[in-house]
């Protein structure tokens, strides 16, 4: 067949970036409503991004990826607590009273590398290339969360901030199209 995609691939990454985009929309409404959860109770946290992100963004996966994976349910899980677990420390060290701005880019990064570890090691072992994943995710959650990095920082040029609000409106499209071309790659048809 050459280089051209067989239509599995195409299939799979399209199911992947819709995945990724409703997954990230419902992660946008969990982390909403775990802040407004929370600060009734009277508390004032910031795991609660990274772990109704994980959440949305896990559980709309696990429903595209189960063909290849050991469990869904435990793919979900891996991506709420993987991405998560940065915010929580963040959390933590500051109720210890450690002083330092939150780095939303520290946890997103160090969060995707942990869901990427946690993810690996569900695939199914089909392929030796899956090792890859862990890469894929790190990238694929790094590319929106960078483009709203850059305008933070001040290192957009005027006129450019649009690609902040891209990084936001456009994240799981994003996500879903980094991570999604490494999955065709990576894996098998299940069918086979």
């Amino acid at each position: 067949m050459g280089n051209e995609a067989r239509p599995l691939d195409n299939r799979l990454l399209l199911r992947w970036a819709g995945a990724n985009t409703l997954g990230w929309l419902l992660g946008f409404v969990l982390v909403v409503v775990l802040a407004e959860a929370w600060e009734f109770i009277g508390g004032g946290a910031q795991f609660m991004v990274g772990v109704g992100m994980g959440a949305g963004v896990g559980v709309v996966q696990s429903r595209v990826i189960a063909p290849w994976v050991t469990s869904a349910r435990q793919w979900l899980l891996a991506s709420t607590i993987g991405m998560g677990t940065p915010f929580l420390l963040w959390d933590v060290g500051t109720a210890l009273g450690m002083s330092w701005p939150l780095s939303l880019w520290a946890c997103v990064l160090s969060g995707a590398v942990l869901v990427g570890v946690l993810q690996q090691r569900l695939f199914r072992p089909s392929r030796p290339r899956v090792r890859w994943w862990v890469a894929a995710c790190a990238v694929g959650w790094a590319v929106p969360e960078g483009l709203i990095v850059l305008d933070d920082l001040g290192l957009l040029p005027g006129g450019w901030q649009f690609l902040t609000i891209a990084g936001v409106v456009f994240g799981g499209v994003l996500l879903g199209a980094v991570t999604g071309a490494a999955l065709p790659w990576m894996l098998p048809d299940p069918a086979v």
